[in-house]
């Protein structure tokens, strides 16, 4: 957490977009190249080293195409981020790379020019892999804490005063957050959105560490200005809000009938 207020500057904003661009395009050919070299069958015109060097190059293009947009998604983020955030990329990566594996297992048997059978099987699991793959995209199911659960963990309502996004390059959403901690200090957080749509205004429950401030663990979207999701989830992650009773004074209390 930040003492002083973040915003989500134009470097931060090109890193976000580059690390989107890299891990749906090359993340993504890197899995397809991979999962048809290895179920591409050797013949003697192409003899094993030449599979096993393309293999192998499309491997090493995998790994480094996440290690770099995983790089740029810390710089876009930063040092000041809330917790999980960097996991959520993390698994979006997997899921292009599954995905291409996906895509890739079902052209093999065009390439492999194979019987008819091995066509459908290919097919079929080369379409439960991509959705398996696709299940990492669903946005995140954060409960509204009533209480901490732990003594050392603090809640707090938290608002996005700054939001961006940029959907040509499938890059990560970020937002800037907001809250004041329970020693009435202002703080600010740097978050990667896992339940969107999270547009500026939105609150939420943040859920940091007293005993480091600077940690953030997360942050539930609660409460939106234009809200679109259905009235039951709205109901389910309303932020509660305490309850006090005020006696009514003497005067005014009904009297019993008689």
């Amino acid at each position: 957490m930040s003492l002083q207020p973040l915003r989500i500057t134009a470097g931060r904003k090109l890193a976000a977009s580059l690390a989107g661009i890299i891990t749906m395009s090359v993340t993504m050919t890197s899995g397809f190249a991979t999962s048809a070299m290895a179920f591409l069958p050797i013949s003697p015109a192409d003899p094993l080293g030449q599979k096993l060097l393309f293999g192998t190059l499309a491997v090493l293009a995998a790994a480094v195409s996440i290690a770099v947009s995983f790089l740029l998604v810390r710089v876009a983020l930063g040092r000041i981020r809330t917790g999980g955030s960097l996991s959520r990329f993390f698994r979006y990566q997997l899921a292009a790379l599954g995905a291409g594996a996906g895509l890739g297992l079902g052209f093999a048997p065009a390439m492999a020019e194979a019987a008819p059978v091995w066509w459908g099987v290919s097919i079929t699991a080369g379409l439960g892999l991509i959705a398996v793959s696709l299940l990492a995209f669903r946005k995140a199911r954060y409960p509204i804490l009533s209480r901490p659960p732990y003594p050392h963990i603090g809640l707090a309502e938290g608002r996005v005063i700054d939001d961006w996004s940029n959907g040509q390059s499938r890059s990560p959403s970020l937002t800037v957050v907001h809250f004041v901690d329970d020693k009435g200090r202002g703080r600010w957080v740097r978050h990667l959105v896992q339940q969107s749509p999270s547009l500026r205004g939105t609150v939420g429950q943040v859920v940091y560490d007293r005993r480091r401030p600077e940690k953030v663990r997360r942050f539930a979207v609660a409460q939106q200005l234009f809200d679109i999701r259905p009235p039951c989830e709205i109901q389910e992650n309303s932020v509660p809000q305490p309850r006090t009773i005020y006696p009514m004074p003497p005067g005014s209390r009904p009297q019993r009938p008689r």
